[in-house]
């Protein structure tokens, strides 16, 4: 009981973070700011609706492809499970990702079902997710080195000229050299060495158990490195999705004050990974200000990159509501669970 009232009211607060900072940054960009008129100009105009349809199919592509990725990670482990299944899941876990901030993360959900027919192969069903999460966090580092370092190469000045994002593409470029660099290092090393070495550094304080944890998922998928290997284009593909997504969402209202396609692929990738560390359910109120202060390193107007951000909101809740029918449909077969255990926060 103690810990169904510990969950509650921590479901409690993550719910009264990201409502209290969804109602500042709305409240902050409700009248004209800038070149922009505000979130009130813009409910008074009448949107592009050709936009309308594009972006609902870029959406499902891109849960799409994310569902595809993890299932090509679980049957390579050897774990029975369908495609349908697989599908049914995805949906699922997003609708628990998105509006339930207690007890069950979408992403424990997913493992405990697909090993339920095999309890001791449940470690192997939870790596399956952290490896899910980790190659989607790979995908918006690279992307963001690839083509933001590709417009700083040909001299774009919307990026050569901005400080905060070359700097922004060096971090990303730093960060997916050294995990290129760990992913041959690993596959160099002999496995009991390898899992030594891990173990030794589950043993520092704070960050030792995350690092071990995550050094053992990638030693068991470095022995599976085709699988890995095959789901890198399906990766790079829903990313591109999430920067055409967020590129198209700006353009909705004409006139918003949007950013060029460049910029968006270096700034979009940093705001999807550090949504996805706010405490709410689907970083609602944090990914808004988020993408509200990246908009003005790109010295455009905070509200058009906080209300392209709520337009983005809006496709997920459509989505969340399909996973929540999903759901209902398979409410008997779902695991139940109390708790919720410690996991690495990285984006999908």
């Amino acid at each position: 009981m103690q810990s169904r009232t510990k969950s509650a009211i921590v479901g409690f607060l993550k719910y009264a973070i990201g409502i209290a900072a969804l109602v500042y940054v709305v409240v902050s960009n409700w009248g004209p700011k800038g070149k922009n008129p505000g979130i009130q100009g813009l409910l008074q105009q009448t949107p592009d609706y050709r936009l309308i349809l594009p972006i609902g199919i870029i959406a499902v592509t891109i849960i799409s492809c994310q569902i595809l990725r993890w299932y090509i990670l679980v049957r390579a482990v050897d774990l029975p499970f369908t495609l349908r299944n697989a599908f049914r899941l995805g949906f699922v876990g997003y609708f628990y990702n998105m509006a339930l901030p207690g007890s069950i993360g979408g992403d424990l959900v997913k493992a405990v079902f697909i090993a339920n027919d095999h309890p001791e192969r449940k470690p192997t069903a939870v790596a399956t997710v952290v490896a899910d999460r980790f190659l989607g966090l790979f995908g918006l580092l690279l992307f963001a080195t690839v083509f933001g370092g590709f417009s700083w190469w040909l001299g774009d000045p919307r990026i050569v000229q901005n400080a905060y994002l070359t700097k922004i593409v060096t971090i990303c470029a730093s960060i997916t050299v050294g995990i290129v660099l760990g992913w041959i290092v690993i596959g160099l090393i002999p496995s009991a060495r390898a899992e030594a070495l891990f173990a030794t550094i589950g043993r520092l304080k704070f960050v030792g158990p995350t690092l071990a944890e995550l050094g053992s998922v990638v030693l068991m998928y470095r022995k599976r490195a085709k699988a890995v290997y095959l789901t890198i284009p399906l990766t790079a593909f829903a990313q591109f999705l999430m920067m055409m997504f967020l590129h198209l969402s700006v353009r909705l209202f004409p006139s918003n004050d949007a950013g060029t396609l460049s910029e968006h692929f270096v700034i979009a990738p940093v705001g999807f990974i550090a949504q996805a560390f706010f405490p709410a359910p689907g970083g609602v109120g944090g990914a808004e200000a988020i993408f509200g202060y990246l908009y003005t390193l790109i010295g455009r107007d905070e509200a058009s990159g906080a209300i392209a951000r709520l337009t983005m909101r809006v496709a997920d809740i459509a989505l969340g509501f399909v996973g929540y029918i999903v759901y209902l449909s398979m409410k008997k077969e779902l695991p139940k669970m109390e708790e919720e255990p410690e996991a690495v926060a990285v984006p999908t």
